[in-house]
């Protein structure tokens, strides 16, 4: 014998992923055919759809079926030859024909399309001398008037088209056994409906509406058999799933009526399955007393109680009720609601108990109701003593359970529920609306890591994101609304008015207590941030727009945490009127008033170090490299990293730049002193030591530490090195002397974790996802990596959490550009390091920084300068061309001039210069380049300083400096032209050039 089965693999779905296959089959369409005067009586007056789709809305069914009717049998052949219909539904009286011969009609050409018969009185059935040819009539029913009726028909219909496929799925099935028209006609209604009532209730579970309707999709499909054999062929067909036979106890046997049959057919049941569930039903006298004599439940046909019976049954033999653990005496002894309650419970119930339920399949039905087919079918498919014993039974059940659980979560964005009680969740949505662009794209990073199975897939590297909690945009809103925000009109409110007004104003007291629960699993720092309905969108990407907020929440008050929390969410709303979000969407087809926020609430990845918190790594993966080199092609991507928090790259900082295809080559770097002068000498780390958060400053509790610090902390072994000066390298081992820099060697050259692989697939995987090309934001957090784990605790796993994905705007190539041709002195400026694809002209005005030697402590003065001349220009709505040292929109005053979007907004062409004494490569991975590239902003480069004159690369300032002035401060100055440049970018090979006007 083999050996019993272990949790569920990683290769089954657990329950979920195959719902979206049931029910392939639905009734949509059906055709009633009957006199006008039987329509009348059905439609009472034309409220027979009406009262169809108000069930059907009771029971949160979706597509309530059209009726279509037909008042001839020829109109109806007509019909059914020229459109496609579910279901023929047909009085006994039909105007040109009898019943029998219109049904036969029907099934000579349509062979597979159901025909159900429905009679109004007894005198109906005598238009069936003989009875009813169930070749040609599939069922007939009485209607008295109830529409709960024409859902159990409908219902039935579907479920005998679907119970072949949805068997397989691991779906269950009831057998109902009744002959009596009139009886099954008003019982199948009360079935089907009270199915119905306890699927949904079970519902609940679901983590979201998509995985709440799924879950209909899996009721137990009702068979209906008339005699003793139809009966005990369903059963022999279907024993594999069949959960319960409710049945009559006179029917036919053998061609004759047999007032035992229900009897016999129990006992033939329970000789194959003995625990099947049974409910026998009859008005007889002594029925019950052999109910109980045969071990089954009883109901009378003619009691009042017959629906709370019926209830009871469904409730507690199906398992739709709560679980109930017993010992053999059926003494309770523990309860569970819900599956995470029933694998909490297995942890410490008697193994007597477990034992007992495992007997009788008690698992198997209570988790086949809440659809985790694996797990049931594995129950079903072992007998308890397969598994060696009680003990065997929970451990399986146990980890079968939390397995699921976990794969439940994968890529699900599970709706709050205050009444669900359970463990944290991965994704988590507070209020109805959308969810904004930033949590969009993050939940659906998730669910192809969970499709694809990739969260597991590079060994010693986990791929998850992190712990998250979105507040939809219906709260935003509301709150806008209820407090009276934009009270005075939005236009004239300045930014920080706004923002006031947000701070003093209140959350509603639903969203509060809702947010608390949320979020009360989430421990440590977290990070608040922006997620409007326009954020990461293809077009317009509103990168670094709005604000973000890192919180220690470390406050000794849970009310001062829980407060900063809210601080932070209405500072993000109020972000979307600062002067950034309003220059940037002034440039977008959008108006202000259509941007609606929701609010990204998650754990921030990374470790404690004493008073800093920082990951590993924190950088940006683009899967289209701008400015490729050497052998390095622009379709396998750049990644750009650096030691701690992320806001090092995407706010243009420092970094070390390497394509995830070849890691180990770094072409930035041509010398070993490279290293001194380029890379990282500081990283960025949230302060624990601050309790309090500024939500006026977007930088809040994060600041820079030197990397003497990351050593101390146990951080820079995985991404240091040193250099030697004795020699001019530098080597992997900070046990050396000499300068700690940054190189990332361990990661890229000697594969310390497979960091690059990691991004390679990643890559890969969301570009073919979203169809254009990606850019993600990821932390790596290394775990315990190279260090020995606390006594007692489990060792932390590395893992690369993936914290934003966004569309990346790449170049539109139509057409041929030629930059080439022109004499020297026409050229103002010229590149092989380029952005964009054709020709741009008109540009009169020129703003560009007059000194290339500016230092760290002079370039904020210079974005200032600059900011006045754009919001003049702005206003006079004269596009502009932008020209100055260094990366444009970094943090990092060394390496270029730092300023925001708002300050820049109105240029159309942006050229960065080379620094007199510094070599600053262009930062692919920074919020600023993105929103350039995404508006198609001319974009030219000269990193270095040594190669102006060589005829690849120059600027003409002596020509700039001798144009007119229009207004000049002390480091900036614009000039006007009294003819045009010309902007010439050829995207196909990254070169451009500014051509002077003839003659100039």
């Amino acid at each position: 014998m083999t050996s019993p089965p272990a949790s569920i693999s990683p290769t089954e779905a657990p329950w979920d992923q195959s719902f979206h296959d049931l029910m392939p089959n639905r009734v949509r369409e059906v055709l009633l055919v009957s006199s006008g005067y039987d329509a009348f009586i059905l439609e009472e007056d034309g409220r027979l759809s009406e009262r169809i789709f108000t069930e059907y809305s009771e029971l949160n069914l979706s597509n309530a079926p059209r009726i279509t009717h037909a008042s001839t049998g020829t109109a109806a052949m007509n019909m059914l030859s020229e459109r496609r219909f579910d279901l023929v539904l047909t009085m006994a009286r039909i105007p040109d024909t009898d019943v029998s011969a219109f049904a036969r009609r029907v099934k000579q050409r349509w062979a597979d399309l159901p025909l159900v018969l429905l009679v109004l009185t007894d005198a109906d059935l005598l238009q069936l001398p003989g009875g009813y040819d169930p070749q040609v009539i599939d069922h007939v029913f009485w209607w008295t008037g109830d529409a709960r009726i024409m859902l159990a028909i409908i219902k039935l219909i579907e479920d005998r088209l679907n119970v072949a496929h949805d068997l397989e799925t691991g779906v269950r099935a009831i057998i109902v056994v009744e002959d009596s028209i009139r009886y099954y006609s008003s019982f199948l209604s009360l079935l089907y409906v009270e199915l119905m009532k306890q699927s949904e209730s079970l519902v609940a579970e679901g983590l979201n509406d998509l995985h709440r309707l799924m879950r209909m999709r899996a009721r137990p499909k009702v068979l209906l058999a008339r005699t003793y054999e139809e009966a005990l062929a369903l059963y022999d067909r279907h024993r594999a799933s069949v959960i319960a036979l409710i049945s009559d106890v006179r029917f036919p046997r053998n061609g004759e009526e047999d007032p035992n049959a229900g009897y016999e057919l129990v006992k033939a049941v329970r000789a194959r399955e003995p625990d099947l569930a049974v409910l026998l039903q009859s008005a007889e006298p002594g029925s019950a007393e052999k109910a109980q004599e045969l071990g089954t439940s009883h109901a009378d046909k003619k009691s009042p109680n017959l629906l709370r019976d019926l209830r009871h049954f469904v409730t507690e033999a199906l398992g739709f009720g709560d679980f109930v653990f017993r010992l053999p005496d059926r003494t309770e002894v523990a309860r569970a609601r819900h599956a995470y309650e029933l694998e909490q419970q297995l942890r410490t119930v008697p193994a007597a108990s477990i034992e007992y339920h495992a007997s009788r399949n008690h698992f198997s039905h209570w988790l086949t109701a809440r659809c985790m087919f694996s797990i049931a079918k594995k129950l079903r498919q072992w007998k308890a003593a397969d598994f060696g014993g009680p003990e065997a039974i929970r451990t399986f059940l146990v980890d079968s359970l939390v397995e699921a659980r976990h794969r439940q979560q994968e890529g699900a964005i599970t709706d709050f529920s205050s009444h669900r009680a359970g463990p944290i969740m991965q994704f988590v949505r507070v209020g109805k609306g959308s969810i904004g662009g930033k949590a969009r794209g993050l939940a659906f990073v998730s669910s192809l890591i969970a499709r694809h199975k990739v969260a597991h897939r590079f060994e010693g590297l986990h791929i998850k994101i992190p712990h998250s909690v979105v507040v939809a945009t219906e709260e935003f809103d509301q709150y806008f609304e209820t407090n009276h925000i934009f009270a005075g009109g939005r236009d004239n409110l300045s930014h920080a008015t706004v923002h006031d007004r947000c701070m003093t104003a209140r959350f509603s007291g639903d969203l509060r207590q809702k947010l608390r629960r949320a979020v009360a699993p989430l421990e440590g720092p977290l990070a608040v941030r922006s997620s409007s309905m326009l954020e990461d969108s293809q077009l317009q990407p509103f990168a670094g727009i709005y604000a973000t907020y890192m919180l220690p929440n470390n406050h000794p008050d849970p009310e001062e945490r829980f407060s900063q929390l809210c601080r932070a969410a209405k500072a993000v709303f109020a972000s979307t009127c600062s002067e950034e979000a309003r220059a940037y969407i002034a440039r977008t087809p959008y108006h202000i008033e259509e941007e609606k926020m929701a609010v990204l609430i998650q754990q921030l990845v990374g470790r404690a170090h004493g008073n800093r918190f920082y990951p590993h790594v924190g950088g940006v993966a683009v899967s289209y490299n701008y400015y490729p080199v050497g052998h390095q092609r622009a379709e396998d991507g750049l990644a750009m990293v650096a030691l701690g928090l992320g806001q090092t790259i995407v706010q243009g900082g420092m970094g070390i730049q390497f394509s995830p295809r070849d890691p180990s080559v770094l072409p930035q770097f041509g010398s070993a002193q490279d290293y001194l002068r380029h890379t990282q000498r500081q990283f960025a780390a949230l302060d624990l030591s601050q309790t309090e958060v500024d939500f006026r400053s977007r930088e809040g509790a994060t600041r820079l530490y030197e990397l003497s610090e990351a050593e101390e902390d146990g951080t820079l072994g995985l991404v240091g090195s040193v250099y030697c000066p004795d020699d001019d390298a530098v080597r992997e081992d900070l046990r050396l002397r000499g300068p700690r820099v940054v190189t990332f060697h361990n990661l890229l050259k000697w594969n310390a974790l497979p960091l690059a692989p990691a991004l390679a697939q990643l890559l890969t995987l969301v570009r073919e996802g979203m169809g254009c090309a990606v850019e993600i934001e990821f932390a790596l957090d290394a775990g315990d990596w190279g260090r020995i784990a606390p006594t007692g605790l489990r060792p932390r796993d590395p893992t690369l959490y993936v914290l934003q994905v966004r569309p990346q705007a790449t170049p539109i190539i139509d057409g041929m550009v030629e930059v080439e041709g022109f004499s020297a002195d026409r050229i103002l400026c010229k590149t092989h390091r380029s952005l964009g694809h054709g020709i741009i002209e008109g540009l009169r005005d020129v703003v560009y920084v007059k000194r290339s030697n500016l230092q760290a402590n002079e370039t904020p003065d210079v974005a200032a300068q600059v900011g006045e001349l754009n919001a003049r220009l702005v206003a006079q709505k004269r596009p502009y061309l932008l020209v100055g040292p260094g990366r444009w929109g970094s943090s990092d005053p060394r390496l270029g001039v730092p300023v925001k979007w708002s300050q820049i907004a109105g240029a159309r062409v942006i050229v960065e210069t080379a620094f007199e004494d510094r070599v600053v490569e262009p930062s692919q991975g920074a919020h600023f380049f993105h929103n350039v590239t995404s508006f198609r902003i001319g974009y030219l480069t000269i990193a270095d300083a040594t190669r102006l004159a060589d005829g690849e690369q120059l600027v003409d300032d002596a020509w700039l400096a001798a144009q007119k002035v229009e207004a000049e401060t002390a480091e900036v100055k614009h000039v006007v032209l009294d003819e045009p440049l010309r902007v010439l970018l050829d995207g196909r090979r990254s070169r451009g050039a500014i051509v002077k006007p003839a003659g100039g």
